[in-house]
């Protein structure tokens, strides 16, 4: 099942366990893998829409987590190498949901978590549909494993 779900990722990032990551005992932070996923969230952006400069992404395509869940399989631990897998699953109308896997070098799940993002207009800071431009893109890079649903 690992194999064939992570097939479906075409985006990761990857890093180091950092010695101000982890506890007295060596073993990373729960709450740091939420700054892992949130940093490989936004190098998925940049790699999507690698032509335009961070400020005008987030002037254009403003987003904000509107709910996170996240299941623990595993501990990593100071120097341990790994990587976060990115995708987006789902888009709705004014909705993305990013699914994330943390897997270590040794090829252990460590983390499973999703999250749903909201586009907001740039002015009012409501939701807003989300944009043709960036419909097209996702469609585009996630191929057949992204689902449209228009709300």
């Amino acid at each position: 099942m690992m194999n064939s779900e992570l097939s479906k990722f075409k985006f990761y990032i990857s890093d180091k366990v950092k010695f101000a990551e982890v506890d007295s005992f060596g073993v990373v932070h729960n709450v740091q893998y939420l700054y892992w996923i949130e940093w490989s969230r936004t190098e998925y952006f940049r790699n999507l829409f690698s032509e335009m400069n961070p400020k005008e992404f987030i002037s254009e395509y403003p987003v904000m987590v509107v709910h996170a869940e996240i299941d623990y399989f595993g501990s990593a631990l100071f120097g341990d190498s790994y990587k976060v897998f990115s995708r987006i699953s789902l888009v709705k109308n004014s909705s993305l949901k990013f699914e994330n896997l943390v897997i270590s070098d040794t090829g252990v799940l460590l983390v499973k978590a999703s999250s749903i993002l909201v586009h907001l207009n740039n002015k009012t800071y409501q939701p807003e549909r989300i944009s043709d431009e960036l419909r097209a893109k996702l469609k585009k890079f996630e191929g057949e494993d992204v689902e449209f649903i228009n709300e």
